[in-house]
């Protein structure tokens, strides 16, 4: 079965285009004959059309506007393919992305509304990646990425706001969204609908001077209490958050950051959340940056 596998798989993409999602909410479609395909997105129809089986599909009507778009894992001929899209190029033999779209913001967040089910413990899958090519390595070096994975069933149009974690304060050149109805081993009629996709917020900008730098979260697992530790080149305030993997924020605190090493406790006795893994969110006037975390019982 193929697995999914992001390294650096990015062709590249010239010029710097300020742009959000090409058709974000899927709003412009193209008919194939007998098929249709979203414009602007990479998908599966081409390839599951000769089995008479189509894993992307056009609903109506949408969370707004007219439409909206369901990827549903269906067997196309012996084999079973999730619905997958990409917006730019997707590889229909590693249903894997190829290329993306020109981008050249720092963003917060992916943003839209979805409904979804797994079936026998599948789940959906939402990753997206901004990315810059290197011109001394001749490669494509990740900038930030958001990987999610959906739990249980939702059948009502439901917002969701997923956090980039920044790896770097570049600024990107390209952005690359995935949607996939099913994860690494797919599972007949899993199904994920999207609409309305988006980015929100401004991560940070091009200065690092007051980025954080030898950042350490620990414990984990942790249970009643995290610190963040890090060097800062100098003072300022900051925003301290923790936020579960759809992108809700649980909770928020101002904290002082001061030139040198900083540590910083994170209350959690009085939360009770469910085990299992977060983000630490540490908001600074030089960039956004994100910390896993594993919450035990």
């Amino acid at each position: 079965m193929k697995k999914y596998s992001f390294i650096a798989f990015f062709i590249f993409v010239s010029g710097l285009i300020q742009a959000q999602i090409p058709n974000a909410g899927f709003e412009a479609w193209t008919s194939m004959g007998s098929y249709e395909i979203p414009d602007s997105w990479g998908n599966m129809n081409a390839v599951t059309s000769s089995s008479g089986v189509y894993t992307t599909l056009k609903g109506s009507p949408g969370a707004s506007g007219n439409h909206y778009i369901k990827l549903t894992t269906k067997d196309a001929g012996g084999t079973i393919t999730p619905g997958v899209i990409v917006s730019g190029q997707l590889s229909s033999t590693t249903w894997l992305p190829v290329s993306g779209f020109p981008f050249n913001e720092r963003v917060e967040s992916l943003t839209g509304k979805y409904q979804y089910m797994g079936y026998n413990n599948d789940v959906a899958t939402i990753a997206a990646w901004l990315t810059k090519w290197n011109t001394t390595l001749h490669r494509r070096d990740t900038i930030a990425s958001l990987w999610t994975t959906t739990k249980g069933m939702i059948h009502v149009w439901t917002a969701f706001s997923i956090p980039f974690a920044y790896q770097s304060t570049a600024i990107p050149d390209t952005a690359v969204v995935m949607i996939s109805s099913s994860s690494h081993t797919p599972v007949k009629n899993s199904f994920i609908w999207i609409d309305d996709l988006g980015f929100d917020g401004a991560a940070t900008s091009v200065n690092d001077i007051n980025f954080p730098v030898d950042v350490r979260v620990y414990p984990s697992p942790a249970k009643d209490e995290v610190t963040v530790t890090f060097n800062s080149r100098t003072g300022y305030s900051a925003k301290l958050r923790l936020l579960n993997l759809a992108g809700v924020e649980l909770t928020r605190s101002m904290v002082e950051i001061q030139a040198g090493l900083n540590s910083i406790d994170l209350d959690l006795s009085n939360l009770h959340p469910s085990p299992g893994v977060y983000l630490i969110q540490l908001e600074t006037p030089e960039g956004t940056l994100n910390r896993k975390i594993i919450i035990g019982m």
